[in-house]
């Protein structure tokens, strides 16, 4: 009877999973600072949707605005008049539109108070694909370990030792530290772009 494969971690990339961490930061506080910029100009946060305001943020102003300001003039006039005639500069409000659709982290409106993204690091996390690649994970686990007791005697320079095993190890000059992964153009899956 043959034994069940099970995925081993080779490795998170763990810059990408620190850039998607800060993509989602800079999309609450894009978020945040869209509510202020609404409350701000003549809306009243009661009125506001977060999910619409979320989906479009010029769209959702633009009901809650009209909603609110309407009746101010005695006159039917058309939206961009009333927004002139109030003072608001939508400008500032389109930026941050703009920032936030280019941000490819996910917002999750949590309830109407509260706003969420979530960054899971096993998006970023790479794991052996098959029983061969266990096999090669523990040989390179083992001569990391030999390599490691070795340099307690004796200096072992990282490059040669590359270069002997034929890019079996490779070194993360960085990280100071051996790498496992070897396969050619495999990195950790990305969600987020980086900016």
């Amino acid at each position: 009877m043959s034994k069940k494969f099970t995925p081993q971690k080779i490795e998170v990339n763990q810059l990408a999973y620190n850039n998607a961490i800060k993509q989602a930061e800079a999309k609450i506080e894009n978020f945040k600072a869209a509510l202020n910029f609404a409350y701000n100009n003549h809306v009243k946060e009661a009125d506001l949707n977060d999910t619409a305001f979320n989906e479009s943020f010029t769209q959702e102003f633009k009901r809650c605005f009209l909603k609110e300001n309407a009746n101010k003039v005695q006159l039917e006039i058309p939206y961009e008049k009333l927004l002139d005639l109030l003072s608001v500069n939508l400008d500032t409000l389109k930026e941050l539109e703009y920032k936030q659709h280019e941000n490819t982290a996910q917002l999750e409106i949590v309830d109407n108070e509260t706003v969420a993204t979530e960054v899971s690091i096993e998006d970023f996390t790479v794991y052996t694909r098959n029983e061969s690649e266990n096999k090669r994970l523990a040989a390179k686990e083992n001569l990391v370990k030999a390599l490691s007791e070795v340099s307690e005697f004796q200096k072992v320079y990282p490059l040669s030792v590359v270069q002997a095993t034929s890019n079996f190890l490779l070194f993360d000059i960085a990280k100071n530290e051996y790498r496992h992964l070897e396969r050619t153009g495999v990195q950790a899956p990305r969600k987020y772009k980086q900016t």
